[in-house]
């Protein structure tokens, strides 16, 4: 249709502004749906330790590390048959080889203890994790944890 009123009379003004808007229409729809089509990109990973657990299913058991954030993934360790969910990422229990705590303070301030969780993986030998200020809570949430990685 176009094609033919372009061939067989000039055109009025009206006719060339919705022929430029239709075209125009067009370019802004594709440039639409092409970045619609770009953002969609990888899954989102759970952040919340409720997300995680609808994905994964029920945990044999759950460490909490900070009281203050339980409901985020990196603030638990979820434990499963053959893995540990440690800051997010599942690792298997045969590559944790150790779990101990730390006081990672510097002068002048307040205590702050972390875990440390030594892995085999060669990407992540080790995972440093915020545990608070408490030494007594420290130790218990490794001792909870290295009942789960004894060989």
């Amino acid at each position: 249709m176009i094609l033919h009123l372009l061939s067989t009379a000039p055109l009025h003004p009206y006719q060339m502004g919705l022929i430029v808007a239709v075209v125009v229409a067009m370019v802004v729809l594709w440039f639409v749906a092409k970045h619609q089509r770009d953002n969609l990109g990888p899954e989102k990973a759970p952040e919340t330790v409720d997300d995680y657990i609808a994905v994964n299913g029920e945990p044999v058991d759950m460490v909490v590390l900070d009281p203050t954030r339980s409901n985020e993934l990196i603030a638990v360790v979820l434990v499963y048959d053959d893995t540990l969910v440690i800051e997010g990422r599942a690792l298997p229990r045969e590559a944790v080889t150790d779990v101990t705590f730390n006081n990672a303070s510097v002068p002048y301030m307040n205590s702050c203890y972390q875990m440390v969780v030594t892995t085999t993986l060669p990407d992540k030998p080790t995972i440093k994790t915020e545990l608070g200020s408490d030494a007594e809570w420290a130790k218990q949430v490794t001792t909870q944890i290295a009942q789960y990685i004894q060989h």
